[in-house]
């Protein structure tokens, strides 16, 4: 901020002494206290008719579940449910205006508190159009960590600013860093502006996928890259432009950095470490979010790809599991979804000798062919691979698109060949043991021989 406009630290101190002599006059204590008393019943007020509303309209009430037949009678619920309190509590503090009024006190913190609930109006009217537009739960946390603590900042300056000039006693010198005057505004606008900075750039990438969900449908994993990729982008631009805004001396940055740089050399060095190796994986490309995974010899779905650590979801057990992406450089892992999402698996089965190897070979086949989870492209093979103790021991190579699907598409072939041998008198054979007993020296003898029948 300019120097020449910076004030005293005493200047902040006098006006909290002159907002504490106005609080403490009973025309201004009677206006706040017929504000919040408004407030307060009219959301008692409001709580009691939401309340027999959901009892006597059930459906149209639970507007969050979206209803096409009831779309327009949900969206007459919501307004209600979330402009139900600040309209009881205009109608609540005008009424007790008029009072004022015609008894000739003061009303102008009156008119105040109704600008603010005006203001609070249109905010709850705003999150209506969230709830019906975009999905519950993302706008829930946006709500609570953007919207909400935005709307607070907002309206605790213009509080403030009825009882003072609030430009002013942002410009009141708090500290000197390295020479540099730290003003309230300073620090206000550095924490403040890093958070809605940072938490708005995430909301602007969520909104973007959602408006692009059909690009975002051909190559979700592809999107996701990109939008992380501009999202740290914007939060490293956002932080140069507050610091500049602000004013930081680049000095006083360096000698703060410098000064850490010992400690952070060591005790940061896995953070820095994880840190470049995130921002690698992010442009190399080598890992995305939505990919397969085999890492610690358990099968994973990559579901965040952060610049400290990976989100992976472990597939036998759905538990998640967060590792430091350093570790994608210093262990091996296998990926089912690098350049393409085919995966080759293989069922092996034996048949009677008995039974004539081509003729298992077209059955094999035709079941790969009828099983719509096969691909056709590349296209099933089948083969005859040894003779065994029991059998003949044929091999059914084919290709899925869907890592995730391995296991039950196996098993689905697996019956299904069952049942195909079973319907063409097919038999899979088992060793079957024939004792045998010499009666000359009573030794018993142990023979082993296949059952062979097709």
């Amino acid at each position: 901020m300019n120097e020449q406009h910076i004030l005293n630290a005493s200047y902040f101190w006098d006006e909290l002494l002159r907002i504490s002599i106005i609080l403490q006059r009973p025309v201004v204590q009677s206006q706040i206290l017929v504000i919040a008393g408004s407030i307060f019943l009219s959301w008692l007020l409001a709580q009691r008719i939401w309340f027999e509303f959901e009892k006597k309209f059930p459906d149209i009430s639970k507007f969050e579940e979206k209803n096409l037949k009831l779309l327009w009678q949900q969206y007459g619920a919501a307004l209600l449910y979330y402009l139900l309190t600040p309209t009881l509590s205009l109608i609540g503090i005008n009424l007790v205006k008029i009072w004022f009024v015609n008894q000739g006190w003061f009303i102008g913190y009156l008119n105040d508190g109704i600008k603010l609930l005006w203001i609070y109006g249109f905010y709850r009217l705003f999150l209506v159009s969230l709830y019906l537009t975009f999905p519950l739960k993302s706008v829930e946390n946006y709500h609570y960590r953007f919207f909400a603590p935005l709307f607070g900042l907002f309206v605790v300056g213009l509080t403030i600013n009825l009882f003072t000039d609030l430009s002013k006693l942002l410009h009141v010198s708090l500290i000197n860093l390295f020479g540099e005057l730290v003003t309230l505004g300073d620090i206000i606008i550095t924490v403040a502006g890093l958070y809605f900075w940072i938490v708005g750039t995430s909301l602007a990438e969520k909104i973007l996928l959602y408006l692009f969900e059909s690009e975002v449908r051909k190559d979700p994993r592809l999107s996701q890259v990109v939008a992380l990729i501009m999202r740290y982008f914007l939060i490293g631009l956002g932080i140069v432009l507050i610091f500049g805004y602000v004013g930081i001396s680049p000095t006083a940055l360096a000698a703060v950095t410098g000064g850490l740089s010992v400690g952070i050399g060591f005790g940061l060095k896995e953070v820095i470490s994880n840190f470049v190796s995130g921002i690698w994986l992010i442009f190399e490309g080598a890992l995305k979010p939505e990919d397969i995974i085999s890492i610690d010899n358990e099968m994973s779905q990559v579901k965040r790809l952060g610049i400290r650590a990976t989100t992976v979801q472990v597939i036998k057990d759905n538990s998640e599991k967060i590792i430091p992406n350093q570790t994608f450089f210093t262990q091996n892992f296998t990926t089912f979804t690098g350049t393409n999402t085919l995966v080759y698996r293989s069922v092996t089965v034996g048949t009677s000798y008995q039974c004539e190897p081509q003729k298992v070979i077209a059955l094999l086949l035709q079941v790969a062919d009828e099983n719509t989870f096969v691909l056709k492209i590349p296209t099933p093979k089948a083969f005859a691979i040894n003779f065994g103790d029991s059998s003949i021991d044929f091999e059914l190579k084919f290709w899925i698109d869907d890592p995730l699907n391995g296991k039950s598409i196996t098993s689905s072939l697996v019956c299904d060949i069952w049942q195909k041998f079973a319907d063409n008198n097919i038999e899979i054979p088992y060793p079957q043991r024939d004792l045998h007993i010499r009666n000359d020296n009573a030794i018993m003898i142990e023979q082993i021989k296949p059952k062979n029948s097709c």
